[in-house]
């Protein structure tokens, strides 16, 4: 049961699509990064530059604060969130039913919607590591712009990494942007025990976290952005409890739906 839905998770155009969505996003972040600003003078781009310039690891944290951050919890509902309700829709869950139990079934889902989202975010996020490596030098760049170094808590919760293991600290970037899509995929999972209608499976997650992301903004509270947990260094002073909160609390409740409302389900098969 878990080998054919891991091959139906990733060896599909949703997971495919998935990865290409995030790697044009973190693409725009790039080449925003490469182009510089179009005066050297001006203060106010050279206030909003992160503590180092002109590096691979400063490349791909310029290019997670950009359009990435918007758009992950779509990517990670893309590739398998909807499946619940597709087999429903179609059928498919009463033939599984008479191979298998339906609490295997239910954790096969939920271990490869896990999964699933947690690599269509994270791969990206080491692609574009990989790229900037190849292209960008890996030191620290020991130019004028060092002098403007800025105190780690600008970069996170693990921004003290950034001085000692700059490796180590843009590893953990990936390693958080797995978790985000894991997470994520997870909460859309949960929402195809509530409804058919794949189209509000995979929106839902995307809507509503911009809305809280802006309407915090609005409120004057923007370091408890649920995108604090994708992109940890997009405001100063973001800590582990912003992080922990906004993640842990989107993870209890989308499996607490799940595995509630899925048992439901089973009684309408």
């Amino acid at each position: 049961m878990l080998r054919e839905e891991i091959n139906r998770a990733f060896n599909n155009r949703s997971f495919f699509l998935a990865v290409v969505l995030g790697v044009l996003a973190l693409t725009q972040g790039l080449a925003d990064y490469m182009s510089g600003p179009s005066w050297w003078g001006d203060a106010e781009y050279l206030a909003r530059l992160p503590p180092y310039y002109n590096n691979a690891y400063d490349a791909v944290i310029w290019a997670q604060s950009g359009l990435i951050g918007l758009i992950a919890p779509l990517i990670a509902v893309l590739p398998f969130a909807d499946t619940f309700a597709y087999d429903r829709v179609l059928g498919y869950l009463r033939f599984v039913l008479s191979r298998t139990t339906y609490g295997r079934y239910l954790t096969a889902k939920y271990i490869v919607s896990f999964l699933s989202g947690g690599f269509a975010v994270s791969i990206p996020m080491s692609l574009c590591f990989l790229f900037s490596v190849i292209i960008l030098p890996r030191g620290l760049n020991p130019d004028p712009f060092q002098a403007r170094i800025q105190p780690s808590e600008a970069l996170g919760p693990f921004g003290t990494l950034y001085d000692s293991a700059p490796d180590l600290y843009i590893l953990s970037l990936i390693a958080l942007s797995f978790l985000f899509g894991a997470t994520y995929a997870i909460f859309g999972l949960s929402l195809s025990t509530l409804t058919d209608n794949r189209y509000i499976i995979l929106a839902t997650p995307f809507v509503l976290y911009n809305v809280v992301h802006y309407g915090l903004a609005i409120l004057g509270i923007p370091a408890w952005s649920p995108v604090s947990t994708l992109v940890p260094h997009w405001l100063k002073n973001i800590t582990w409890l912003h992080v922990i909160t906004n993640l842990g609390g989107v993870f209890v409740i989308s499996n607490a739906l799940y595995f509630v409302m899925a048992h439901k389900v089973k009684s309408r098969v």
